[in-house]
């Protein structure tokens, strides 16, 4: 396999406040890599690192072998990197579309967003039955699937899910695991921060655990869903 993103000995956090002491992990291309840890870890802090949301203040960020550390989100969506944030991750005020138009906004041509629109609903038709309806008035599950559907307009190498079961009924956390495991074997990288560590780490080629903003394991996802200790912290018992 070749790497797609190493980053290494990262700090990071917020003002005077240092989330994160020193991570490191790797991604392979093609995998499904789950970071998993304790709330207040440093997980989503760690995803806003690597899109750029935060700046680091040591360590660096490779992607393909290039030095992205310091670059800003837009230029991480134009490299093929989408983000799609936990709760807040669609504009309930704008339609469908425009959501779709707001996530593919980095292409900056206009034909090549209508391409990659019609690409969506072609792979999505109940977006493209909603697509001129409210964002706001869509189901939880529609709304992660309309925030999936916005990183994907981007046609991105490595897909960052923050949370992407959270607040959502068991059968459509099934549909979205099964999407992603899909696009992933379509040729898509994924890292997933995941509260819900026992369902990622079924899917996961490989797996992190963070702890108080610092490494503590890396497996494969069936090695630390066999772990005692993780079994005991993490998967309740």
């Amino acid at each position: 396999m070749r790497s797609i993103l190493d980053v290494q000995n990262i700090y990071s956090g917020y003002g005077k406040i240092e989330v994160l002491h020193g991570v490191s992990i790797h991604v392979e291309k093609d995998e499904i890599v789950c970071i998993i840890g304790p709330n207040g870890s440093g997980k989503s802090t760690l995803l806003k690192t690597l899109f750029g949301l935060i700046q680091p203040r040591r360590g660096s960020i490779l992607f393909f072998g290039k030095d992205i550390t310091q670059a800003e989100p837009e230029e991480m969506a134009g490299m093929g990197i989408s983000y799609i944030p936990q709760g807040r991750n669609i504009f309930p005020s704008l339609t469908v579309k425009e959501n779709l138009e707001m996530g593919g906004s980095p292409i900056r041509h206009a034909k090549t967003i209508e391409q990659a629109m019609a690409s969506i609903f072609q792979r999505y038709p109940i977006l493209e039955n909603r697509r001129q309806i409210k964002a706001g008035s869509l189901s939880g599950g529609e709304r992660q699937l309309l925030a999936f559907a916005m990183g994907m307009m981007v046609q991105p190498k490595l897909m960052l899910l923050d949370e992407p079961s959270l607040g959502l009924a068991p059968k459509i956390i099934e549909e979205i695991y099964e999407e992603i495991t899909t696009i992933n074997r379509e040729g898509v990288t994924f890292i997933i921060v995941e509260q819900n560590a026992r369902k990622v780490l079924r899917l996961a080629h490989r797996a992190y655990v963070l702890e108080l903003g610092k490494n503590r394991l890396e497996d494969t996802g069936e090695g630390l869903l066999n772990n005692e200790e993780v079994k005991r912290l993490y998967l309740g018992g």
